[in-house]
């Protein structure tokens, strides 16, 4: 067992190893040395051991220690463009004075002959090594790099037995990119919408590259909600009796009463089956996980927001119960050794020790830096949380090794007098890899067999009528999957914008509407390119160009700094977001009131004067009408019949807000 001393200096190393944290840290130490020492070094704890007969020296990083920032505190002033990476405040004092990491990673750099980075092998992991080696040592020193996607033992010694050189740094310079432009994004957008409220109240407002397209999906879906108009159709469901057996069959969806009329006559009459057809069908398994994934499925299975999945994950990862989360992979290379992890997992979980595939099931998708999100079989899970998250991973793992489902379907269609019917029937002739992941719901039909030509006789139509419904509104879930599909954000961070949409009051509640502080701050941008999908989505591909050494990192930055500008010139004149703040404070919910009436192109948007007045006005043409002075107002997605403008609601009140309507003269 390793010793612990109180105090001890870290004395001259030949080999200096930084990780991104310290559970990693400790890993790599007890992977590489069962004979390790730890010592506290001014707050920090290090690790020495003997790595290829010479000394090695392990410091652990806390994730970023180094960051962006500006010496211009005032919010006020902007745009802001000096930035400098110094040491982030957030970090624990004491582990930055002098003696701490930074004294320390000075030290141990000046005097190590090789240096490693053993942090996390993603561009965040690269930029976190990158930046201890440039701003405590020499980046030109002998330096190499340890790729791992676990941090069982026997991962971490493969990966130090075959160490990369690192000459070149474009996955950090990458990350660096990322930094400096979501940074300057942030600090002078974020500054530009506060300071449009100062006068009413100081906020914490904020807005970026990401956020801002994200909360304009957002404002773009309540729109075409608010402004739906719902179309009535009737669902028809009639009971046949073929060969003497009631089948439920599916009618036709008509969008007329007289048409629901002529189906329900339909009763008592006879037809034939026109199709009856059966064939088996084989249900492979689902991929192995990738982030992205395992996110929606814990929304979907657990009611676990993505933020709190992943964190859930990273945790994992450190106790080297998974491999590396933060992956876009759906592969399982063979390097893993399945058998093995299959042969630790069936301890716990039956399946595992009776797979039939020798090759897992796979997607399409693929990650350069990691495979999939797998198991290891080890480490010590404590919480329920951590068990529920990693019971999902673990179940999906097997499940790739386990056999195809195998059902039997069956399509059957009568036509009687020329309108059809159809029934679908579902039989499970094998499970398969249902057995293990059990989250997949396959519901049996029973069909009795039929052949084509049978009689049928419609016994009884049902008829219900509904209205068609707006597109629902998007949950942390279903934007995540549109941030994944439009390439915005990385998957690192796609949660964390979901999550700050949240704190800065922009959303509210799992469905996500907006709040009139989100919709006042997408306003203000409304017409502005830097909020745009096509905007993030280049800039993404520019910075996958650094990274491939494609591209040079100067030349994107100077080209978002010249877009950024010349928009924040713009809004300083653009339309006020003051008016929406207020709504906010004072708890009022807003809408948007569908076409201008007069125009027929602008929206009709709600306002409030400064001498608190409501009205409605195009963003158009200006055509306006006053809104009543109190409570609360929903448009009725009914047309005036006088005017065309759109009837509101207050309470029990339904009104034509139009002053000049003809309807008010009679």
């Amino acid at each position: 067992m390793a010793g612990v001393a109180g105090s001890n200096p870290a004395r001259p190393t030949s080999v200096l190893i930084i990780a991104e944290k310290r559970d990693a840290a400790e890993r790599i130490a007890i992977a590489l040395d069962s004979d390790y020492k730890a010592f506290n070094v001014s707050g920090v704890k290090i690790y020495r051991i003997r790595f290829e007969d010479k000394d090695a020296t392990i410091l652990p990083a806390r994730g970023h220690i180094f960051g962006l920032n500006s010496d211009v505190k005032n919010r006020r002033i902007y745009p802001v463009t000096d930035l400098e990476w110094e040491p982030l405040s957030s970090i624990n004092k004491k582990y930055l004075d002098t003696g701490g990491i930074a004294e320390l990673a000075t030290r141990l750099l000046r005097d190590a002959e090789q240096i490693i980075i053993a942090c996390d092998y993603d561009i965040e992991g690269e930029t976190i090594g990158y930046n201890i080696v440039k701003y405590c040592g020499s980046i030109d020193k002998k330096l190499y790099r340890a790729k791992f996607s676990t941090l069982t033992s026997e991962d971490l010694r493969q990966s130090f037995g075959s160490l990369i050189k690192r000459e070149k740094w474009n996955m950090a310079e990458a990350g660096r990119t990322r930094h400096y432009i979501d940074y300057l994004w942030g600090i002078n957008l974020s500054r530009l919408v506060s300071d449009e409220v100062r006068h009413i109240r100081y906020a914490n407002l904020s807005t970026g590259r990401v956020q801002g397209p994200t909360l304009l999906e957002l404002y773009r879906r309540e729109f075409d909600i608010n402004a739906f108009v719902p179309r009535p159709y009737w669902q028809t469901v009639a009971q046949v009796n073929i060969n003497g057996e009631e089948i439920s069959m599916a009618g036709p969806t008509v969008y007329s009463q007289n048409d629901s009329v002529n189906i329900k006559k339909l009763e008592g009459k006879s037809g034939s089956v026109e199709l009856a057809k059966s064939y088996v069908e084989r249900i492979p398994p689902p991929p192995p996980f990738n982030l992205a994934e395992v996110q929606k499925e814990a929304y979907r299975i657990l009611k676990m927001s993505p933020w709190k999945t992943l964190s859930i994950l990273e945790s994992l990862y450190l106790k080297a119960a998974i491999s590396y989360p933060r992956t876009s992979s759906q592969k399982l290379p063979a390097s893993i050794n399945y058998k093995k992890i299959l042969g630790k997992l069936a301890v716990s979980y039956r399946e595992a020790g009776s797979t039939r595939r020798g090759i897992p099931a796979e997607g399409r998708m693929t990650d350069s830096a990691h495979p999939a999100i797998y198991p290891t079989g080890e480490g010590r899970v404590v919480t329920q949380d951590e068990r529920s998250v990693y019971d999902l991973v673990a179940r999906r793992f097997i499940s790739c090794f386990m056999d195809d489902v195998v059902a039997r379907k069956k399509m059957l269609r009568v036509n009687v007098e020329g309108v059809r019917f159809t029934a679908e029937g579902l039989e499970i002739i094998s499970r398969g890899w249902v057995n293990v992941y059990h989250f997949k719901e396959l519901s049996e039909v029973k069909l009795p067999d039929t052949k084509e030509g049978d009689k049928a006789i419609i016994s009884k139509v049902n008829i219900s009528s509904k209205y068609t419904k707006p597109p629902p509104r998007y949950n942390p879930s279903s934007l995540l999957e549109w941030m994944e599909k439009n390439n915005i954000g990385t998957k690192a961070t796609r949660s964390e914008i979901i999550r700050t949409l949240y704190k800065r009051n922009y959303v509210d509640g799992q469905r996500m509407q907006l709040t009139n502080l989100g919709y006042g701050v997408t306003r203000f941008f409304i017409n502005s390119p830097i909020i745009t999908v096509e905007m993030t989505r280049n800039l993404e591909i520019s910075l996958e160009k650094i990274e491939d050494g494609s591209m040079d990192p100067e030349k994107v930055m100077l080209q978002s700094i010249n877009l950024l500008f010349e928009e924040i010139q713009k809004r300083r004149e653009g339309e006020e977001l003051s008016e929406y703040f207020k709504l906010y404070l004072r708890g009022e919910k807003i809408a948007n009131f569908g076409k201008c009436p007069v125009c027929g192109v602008g929206d009709l948007i709600f306002h409030r004067s400064v001498n608190g007045k409501r009205f409605l006005r195009c963003e158009k043409c200006g055509a306006s009408a006053p809104m009543p002075a109190r409570g609360l107002i929903t448009p009725t997605k009914t047309a005036c019949k006088s005017c065309g403008w759109p009837l509101m609601r207050r309470g029990r009140w339904v009104f034509c807000p139009n002053p000049a309507c003809p309807g008010k003269k009679k």
